[in-house]
């Protein structure tokens, strides 16, 4: 049975490309959103001062993050190619079996996993 999906990676922003970064990635956020409608949430948080840059993806299913993996493809190769450096980490909540896992490996061969979701739940409006 498919369940939530977590993915969390941290990236170095290479020397001189912050601002790049900065404006590429918010482009790129936008253009999850509208090509995406199964993400849960897509968030790009960056550390200017240690030129780092985290996104955390909340998918509800490993399908959901397959499907991701494939609409952005292109861009993840440019971006490792032009403004990202190494991956600093990478976790993996979900997902246990699921095809995707060995992929994410592909761009980070030590991801932590962990592929069991015990409990929780997801609002997607608080109160």
């Amino acid at each position: 049975m498919s369940t939530t999906f977590v993915y969390t990676g941290t990236y170095r922003i290479r020397p001189g490309r912050l601002e790049d970064a900065r404006k590429k990635l918010a482009e790129h956020a936008e253009f999850v959103e509208a090509n995406e409608p199964r993400l849960v949430a897509f968030h790009v948080f960056i550390d200017a001062e240690a030129e780092t840059v985290s996104v955390v993806q909340l998918h509800r299913d490993p399908e959901s993050m397959e499907f991701h993996m494939k609409v952005v493809a292109e861009h993840i190769n440019a971006a490792l190619a032009d403004y990202l450096g190494e991956v600093l980490s990478s976790h993996v909540y979900g997902g246990s079996g699921a095809p995707i896992v060995d992929t994410i490996r592909q761009y980070d061969p030590g991801v932590t996993v962990v592929p069991e979701h015990l409990a929780g739940f997801t609002r997607s409006t608080a109160a």
